[in-house]
């Protein structure tokens, strides 16, 4: 059977690592940068990056130096001549943060190894999340070969509420998560009842307590939840100090539309004092991308914590049952029903075909091409924006149930969407040919940017997304002249890797060398607090 985008992002809330703090086993010395003192010269560093264009996106350095790499930190960065155990020539290249990427659902190792080899060293999954949150850290610890981190899936309360689904143990896909997905399923389809409230907020709380990054809210995909429950649940936010992150209500241009879905988030993160993150707000908002992002920009200046996201395609993952795709569709969003393509197949749809797939494999992928260039190049353009893949998971001819990739899959074998594959490489062309923005603000909005909406929240990330003395030596080179993304929507062609990014430092671990991915445990767990 063809599991869904849902049903996929529902069984991540099973994946799993007991942690117990946020300095988590392997994070290599989280020093307050404050207190760091570099390192002298005549230090023998572990790594030498020389030769570099340098570029630091929250300092604004940009020049050609040596970069030092001690005990998982980036310990100098000088234009004398420095010496290591392992040197990396980097003339020509420019020396960049290591990616973050909050709206990765691709947790896998296959998911995994394209991410870096498309510069992302920290994937995060924030969308959606994961429930139980300790299983997800359990599942990927001494193992991922970049950082891992995950938020607490309201949904995955509202699945165990009122679906009675209870984690069975498995990791991967869980047989119990399935079964809650099919037609009828409470959590997408019970209207508000204030008397499931309180046991949903316990649920999200437990979660919460579990080290959780904040909490997300995915409800796109089932908008029949209701505003107080989600109000509720982001009072929680408040209490722990945490973001919320959301896919809104309503893909659409006409009402209901993601314009209102935005107000309504903005709304209640207001109300409750919590930071928000808006993903993918060209995918919800369609013609209406200019007027969402003017919404952002003044609560913004109005002094609310906000910020928007983006990803750089025309065409975005779907199934065939989901809320915005029943019958209307064609006026909510200005598409025909040949806009979608069926992913394992490549065929487009007809009116007909569509209908009968509605009944017949409700759970069916799709690629639905409903955003138009400008309002990719709107949100590309508008400052304060930040980059989000929205990788999926990539499906397997052959296997059954699809998402069975590994880290030895080879590139092309698995199906999808080519922004899993290529969404920040692209961002770095599209920089190169159209010289919309200058390449020191792309790479904000794919390190620096991500980084300060969740730094006050995760101490972590006050170490990440930038190249500074005392960072977190999570690094990535590139090419400016080369780099590209090469995955394409063509079936074989949606997984193949991105090229000009030949080397991707984790916490000072080699990780993608001379374009090669190798497979060591140079991770951390990107985590909050457990509190008992």
């Amino acid at each position: 059977m063809c599991k869904t985008k849902f049903q996929y992002i529902l069984w991540i809330l099973l994946i799993g690592v007991s942690m117990i703090a946020c300095q988590q086993a392997g994070e290599p010395n989280a020093k307050n940068e404050s207190e760091f003192k570099a390192l002298s010269a005549d230090t023998e560093f572990d790594l030498v990056i020389k030769n570099g264009r340098v570029m630091d996106p929250e300092t604004g350095f940009d020049k050609v130096a040596n970069v030092g790499v001690k005990d998982g930190t980036v310990g100098l960065i000088t234009e004398k001549d420095i010496s290591g155990k392992r040197v990396i020539d980097a003339s020509g290249h420019v020396v960049a943060p290591g990616f973050i990427d909050y709206h990765s659902h691709a947790q896998e190792p296959y998911g995994h190894k394209l991410y870096v080899r498309d510069g992302v060293t920290t994937p995060l999954d924030l969308e959606v999340g994961a429930f139980p949150v300790n299983d997800f850290y359990e599942f990927w610890e001494g193992k991922s070969f970049v950082n891992y981190g995950t938020n607490v899936a309201h949904v995955g309360a509202r699945l165990e509420v009122l679906d009675g689904q209870e984690p069975d143990g498995r990791v991967l896909y869980s047989p119990a998560m399935g079964r809650a997905m099919n037609d009828g399923s409470q959590f997408k389809t019970k209207l508000y009842d204030p008397k499931d409230e309180k046991t949903i907020v316990d649920a999200v709380e437990r979660e919460i307590k579990q080290g959780a990054l904040g909490i997300a809210y995915p409800i796109g995909y089932y908008t029949v939840v209701g505003s107080p429950e989600i109000n509720a649940v982001t009072a929680l936010a408040g209490k722990y100090n945490l973001p919320i992150t959301t896919h809104v209500r309503y893909l659409a241009q006409i009402p209901p539309s993601g314009y209102m879905g935005i107000t309504e988030m903005l709304t209640i993160a207001r109300q409750n004092d919590a930071p928000v993150l808006f993903h993918h707000v060209q995918s919800n908002c369609l013609g209406l991308t200019g007027p969402c992002l003017d919404l952002i920009d003044a609560a913004r200046a109005q002094g609310q914590k906000v910020v928007g996201e983006f990803y750089p395609y025309q065409y975005a993952g779907t199934y065939v049952d989901a809320d915005y795709n029943r019958p209307g569709f064609e006026q909510r969003m200005g598409i025909e029903a040949s806009d979608y393509v069926i992913t394992a197949t490549g065929e487009h749809l007809t009116s007909k075909k569509f209908d009968s797939l509605r009944t017949a494999a409700p759970g069916t992928n799709l690629l639905m091409y409903t955003m138009k260039e400008e309002y990719i190049m709107e949100a590309f353009k508008r400052p304060g924006t930040i980059v989000g893949s929205d990788g999926m998971p990539w499906i397997v001819e052959g296997d059954e149930g699809g998402f069975n990739a590994t880290f030895d899959t080879p590139y092309g074998a698995g199906n999808g969407h080519a922004r899993g594959s290529g969404t920040h490489a692209r961002i770095l062309r599209m920089v190169r040919e159209t010289k919309a923005i200058p390449l020191m603000e792309a790479i904000g909005k794919m390190t620096y940017g991500p980084a300060s909406f969740l730094e006050d929240h995760v101490p972590q990330m006050k170490r990440r997304g930038r190249i500074q003395e005392g960072s977190a030596a999570d690094i990535t080179i590139f090419d400016p002249e080369t780099v590209t993304d090469n995955a394409t929507p063509k079936i074989g062609e949606n997984s193949l890797p991105s090229t000009g990014i030949p080397y991707v430092i984790v916490n000072g671990t080699v990780v993608v060398d001379d374009s090669k991915v190798q497979n060591v445990a140079a991770g951390v767990a990107i985590r909050n607090k457990t509190i008992n």
